[in-house]
């Protein structure tokens, strides 16, 4: 499968052999599964996720939220592939100091991933020190605690590390 060569040269920084095969592949899905498929989402992703490592924000960021869309679409807002779409977007967000928006979708892939899994799964801890690394770039002498237990009100969510 082409995303799978595609993937090792990315390993291998192979980034151009990598973007024909995403691209190639994309293509493909979008042909034959249509755009709104969950393959195509997946295929949106691998790209975004080339152009991330690349620098190459402003391309990542589209791309990101056409995968999401779909996966929003597809799976639901809960469900874990969506949350590792919003992760995406997060981690996208923080690399450009755009810590606002960083935080709110490290907060939906957290509240996703506590309700889904719990608090002791290792995506949840993930998502959660993800946060608190992004609050206290964002404000540095916030309480992250505070923050977080008033984020979780606001959505009558208690779950907290």
């Amino acid at each position: 499968m082409d995303n799978n060569l595609a993937n090792l040269y990315v390993d291998q920084r192979r980034y151009q052999e990598a973007e024909e095969l995403y691209g190639k592949s994309l293509r493909i899905c979008e042909k034959i599964q249509g755009e709104e498929h969950q393959d195509t989402a997946i295929s949106y992703n691998n790209l975004a996720d080339l152009y991330f490592k690349q620098g190459k924000y402003q391309e990542a960021e589209e791309l990101y939220k056409k995968s999401l869309r779909i996966k929003e679409r597809v799976w639901g807002k809960e469900h874990p592939d969506t949350a590792l779409g919003y992760h995406n977007l997060a981690a996208l967000y923080q690399k450009q100091g755009k810590y606002e928006l960083a935080l709110t979708y490290y907060l939906r892939a957290y509240k996703v991933f506590s309700l889904l899994f719990g608090m002791e799964h290792l995506d949840t801890k993930d998502e959660y020190e993800g946060m608190k690394a992004v609050f206290s770039e964002w404000d540095a002498k916030g309480d992250f605690q505070q923050w977080l237990a008033e984020q979780m009100k606001e959505t009558g969510e208690t779950n907290m590390a």
